[in-house]
């Protein structure tokens, strides 16, 4: 009997183990039959427990990944702690003593390993996040991340700092891609528009064939050269589209010159007219085109024409007339903080101010060269002699010219502050 209650006994009808360790004599049963045979009962029962122990061992033994078999140990304890037999718990605890340092020295060990693993990997996502080899990278993060799921957990008071570190590295890389395809996107899309404002352009060119029609073609076709790459297909489209509008600027442009050649006076009439018109429109001076006209009128030349000598005068008032009425805004401004602000009262105030300044500087300056053909029309001199008076006549008369521009400008002005003021 002694040797069936070594571990436990029986006592008013019921069956206790006997207590171990910290834990004191706890009931597992109560007695059947008699208390021989309930004894005997709990003790063939822990068999159970020893096997389960075993199986637990063997588990581990033959197993790759031991750590995984920590939690079940520890349940294992659980397990026999309430388990109802009769025999050596100690024995069996100390067995899952041994069997937790070999697990724990195993997850130890793999975490060590983790640990290098996790570090190389960090060291080299560092270096990708930075890195603007887009798809190349993109490849190699995804792998990373892929190798950094499979890896194990390393120590657990780094193992969050760890995982944060390569969250940041991924999200940096790809937070950088997705900003740089969207400023490219911007880009293209830039790009594209300013093509589509060429091509418009140039339709416009087309339409209206303004007089520097050339010169604007030829600047649009240099600046559709530096636009940029945009996407092959739409690129294709758009250089077709351009090209059509060429086309249809070359053909305009031959029949224009052979109209020209043909009829020159009447090219004439049309530019006279033009600047002509210019003095009658609103907002700033067209002074680049009137400029291209003027280049236009010189290449056209002296006509044997009996309107020629008529259309010449009338295009030298005109371009007289819009410089110096260019120039008399640019003074303004000059000499008047925030003109454009003003007043249009204030302003033409100010514009027939400065205008009868400078007719009366250049009447002056005209009464200097009379007095001077007067003297040497009294005394003679080289000058006569010489028979060489004609730079003196021209320059008079280019003086006396001017002073007719500037009245005809005073005069429009005081007659535009008297009708609407």
């Amino acid at each position: 009997m002694d040797s069936l209650t070594t571990y436990g006994y029986a006592k008013d009808g019921k069956i206790y183990l006997k207590g171990y360790f910290n834990y004191p004599d706890r009931e597992i049963g109560v007695v059947r039959e008699s208390e021989e045979a309930s004894l005997q009962y709990f003790i063939k029962r822990f068999e159970l427990a020893e096997k389960k122990v075993k199986e637990l061992k063997e588990a581990v033994a033959n197993t790759t990944n031991k750590g995984s078999y920590l939690m079940k140990l520890i349940h294992m304890r659980t397990y026999l702690a309430n388990f109802n037999g009769l025999g050596d718990f100690p024995s069996l605890f100390a067995q899952l003593d041994e069997l937790e340092k070999e697990i724990r020295q195993y997850i130890y060990q793999n975490r060590v390993k983790n640990h290098q693993i996790k570090s190389a990997i960090l060291k080299e996502a560092e270096v990708l996040s930075q890195g603007n080899n887009w798809n190349v990278f993109t490849k190699k993060f995804r792998e990373l991340k892929l190798k950094w799921i499979k890896t194990g957990s390393t120590f657990e008071e780094e193992e969050e700092k760890f995982n944060q570190a390569f969250d940041n590295y991924y999200n940096t890389f790809f937070r950088r891609k997705a900003e740089f395809f969207e400023q490219k996107k911007q880009l293209q899309e830039k790009r594209r528009l300013r093509y589509e404002e060429l091509i418009a352009a140039m339709a416009k060119i087309n339409e209206e064939m303004p007089y520097d029609a050339q010169q604007q073609m030829t600047k649009l076709q240099k600046q559709w050269k530096v636009v940029g790459k945009i996407n092959a297909r739409i690129f294709k489209d758009l250089t077709k589209r351009m090209n059509h509008e060429v086309k249809v600027f070359n053909e305009k442009m031959k029949r224009l010159q052979e109209r020209i050649k043909a009829n020159p006076i009447e090219r004439k009439k049309e530019l006279c007219e033009k600047v002509e018109s210019m003095l009658h429109t609103e907002g700033p001076l067209p002074i680049a085109l009137v400029k291209s006209i003027q280049a236009e009128w010189k290449q056209l030349g002296k006509l044997n024409h009996p309107m020629d000598k008529e259309y010449n005068t009338r295009f030298k008032i005109a371009c007289n007339e819009i410089f110096e009425t260019y120039f008399l805004e640019q003074t303004a401004k000059n000499k008047y903080q925030h003109f454009g602000e003003k007043t249009r009262f204030e302003q033409l105030k100010i514009k027939i101010r400065l205008l009868k300044e400078s007719i009366k500087e250049d009447e002056a300056v005209l009464n200097q060269m009379n007095a001077r053909d007067g003297y040497v029309k009294r005394y003679g001199g080289q000058q006569n002699n010489n028979n060489n008076n004609g730079p003196i006549d021209i320059e008079k008369l280019n003086q006396i010219n001017k002073l007719k521009t500037k009245q005809r400008i005073l005069k429009k002005l005081q007659s535009q502050l008297m009708s609407n003021y």
